[in-house]
């Protein structure tokens, strides 16, 4: 029993309480949120085996000490993540703010490894609109990509502008840099890949509006700004940062993560295991991939795997590998039959990857030889387009050249839609993602996202067609359609 207000109870509510997160984003894809799933799977790629590592101290002072080392490297990778810890850690009944050392201000700038300042993510502000403006031709300046989508029941967006430089930028000035803008609450959206030349910006407080060319426009609350520029700090920005940032070598700099052993037999399955659905899940940062993660089967296989690791890494020796087979076997029998497949093919990477004791091989080859045909899972991209859906997220990309890397125009447009029509109302909806290339025009409006919306394709030739979403709300000119 772990008791209240220790780190390594802290530490394994965490995980319980990023499963439970994850479920609830993914529980319904009309209130699908694919950043918080994102951000919350993502927290576990560095983080997981430091909390195998807590769990199987050989003492209970051992145990405690290395979760707390394991939450001040997890805090220490940002204010946003330290809070979100303190935050969940709160709700499952641990105070963890008094567990975690002062946070240490974090310096605007930092140098690269040449010495060079960078730019941070900058609020949007009038302030640096002007200064944007002054290093940047915004007249000259084009759409590369666009992204608006609903997170949760609220609106944010994404635009990335390529725009030339108005200052030297040297030898490194070969391609334009690229401003990579966040918005978040937008209220207004009239965007045409047609007319996506020359940008407007002007920041007022509580309001940031961008113009597109003619007629397009972006409004939003607010929002930040980064220059994606390997010659910034050459711009009048960079300058006046260089002069008040401290050299490289007189930066505080992260603290290494302290080597730890590598856990051996049922332990080291377990944590590759849970390491291992964390990336799953975390690529629903590609958004064409977001129907095809089974968010809410993974995060309920594994329901309460936080507090379980605690009490099996608590017991000793065959107990505790043991304990450890019962926690897998659990794991993959609560999946079900549609997440056997992935386990086996996990375990068997396991198998191939790790260095493991002959009793844990053949556990392993007993779960997985011989190899069952498994029923391949079933995804909303299977299904016959529906006729109708509200609108997750709509991105363009247009065609350009990065890096001497020419990429094609394309498309991803993610829908919610009900199975059937008697889904409409009573049963979770289903996220669909369709992807279109060789895209020749790409409109979008606010009023795409009110939906639910009639869906339609419309073949213009043998190799093109349109997706129209409402009375043009969204239209997509290009290659057909593809889940």
């Amino acid at each position: 029993m772990i008791r209240s207000g220790t780190a390594l109870g802290a530490l394994g509510s965490l995980l319980d309480r990023s499963l439970l997160q994850m479920a609830e984003a993914s529980a319904d894809a009309r209130t699908y949120d694919r950043q918080a799933i994102y951000g919350v799977a993502d927290v576990w790629d560095n983080n997981t085996f430091p909390l195998f590592h807590a769990a199987t101290a050989f003492t209970s002072i051992g145990r405690e000490r290395r979760a707390r080392a394991a939450l001040d490297w997890m805090a220490d990778l940002g204010p946003e993540q330290r809070s979100w810890m303190i935050e969940q850690a709160e709700a499952a009944g641990h105070s963890l703010e008094r567990l975690l050392p002062p946070p240490v201000a974090k310096p605007l700038h930092t140098r690269d490894y040449r010495g060079q300042v960078s730019p941070p993510f900058i609020p949007l502000t009038a302030e640096a609109a002007l200064e944007l403006g002054t290093d940047y031709d915004f007249a000259a300046a084009e759409v590369r990509t666009l992204l608006i989508e609903r997170v949760g029941t609220r609106l944010t967006g994404s635009l990335v502008l390529a725009a030339p430089r108005r200052y030297d930028g040297g030898l490194q000035a070969a391609d334009p840099p690229e401003l990579n803008l966040r918005l978040e609450d937008v209220t207004d959206v009239h965007f045409d890949s047609n007319d996506r030349l020359r940008i407007a910006l002007h920041c007022r407080p509580a309001e940031i509006v961008i113009g597109v060319g003619a007629s397009g426009r972006l409004r939003a609350t607010t929002g930040t700004v980064y220059p994606d520029d390997p010659a910034w700090h050459l711009s009048t920005a960079g300058r006046a940062a260089d002069q008040r940032t401290p050299p490289r070598q007189e930066q505080t700099r992260r603290t290494p993560e302290r080597r730890r052993p590598r856990p051996e037999g049922a332990v080291l399955v377990a944590a590759r295991t849970v390491h291992s659905v964390m990336l799953e899940i975390r690529m629903v940062r590609y958004a064409h991939f977001a129907d095809r993660i089974p968010v809410r089967l993974l995060t309920n296989a594994l329901v309460g795997a936080g507090t379980d690791i605690l009490a099996a890494g608590a017991r000793r020796g065959d107990r505790r590998e043991k304990a450890f087979h019962n926690l897998v076997e659990t794991w993959i029998k609560k999946g079900g039959s549609a997440l056997e497949p992935w386990f086996a093919d996990e375990l068997r990477r396991i198998l191939r990857e790790e260095q493991l004791p002959d009793a844990t091989k053949a556990w392993i080859e007993g779960m997985t030889t011989p190899q069952a045909e498994h029923s391949r899972l079933v995804t909303a991209s299977d299904l016959d387009l529906p006729s109708e859906g509200e609108l997750r997220l709509a991105k363009y990309t247009a065609a350009h050249n990065r890096h001497g890397t020419l990429q094609g125009s394309s498309a991803v447009v993610v829908l919610a839609h009900p199975l059937t029509e008697k889904d409409f109302a009573d049963r979770p909806w289903r996220l669909r993602a369709f992807e279109v290339g060789g895209v020749s025009r790409f409109r979008l409006r606010t009023d795409a996202f009110d939906g639910p919306l009639g869906l339609r394709t419309a073949r213009e030739t043998p190799n093109v067609e349109s997706l129209v979403l409402g009375h043009d709300a969204l239209d997509v000119h290009g290659r057909q359609a593809r889940p």
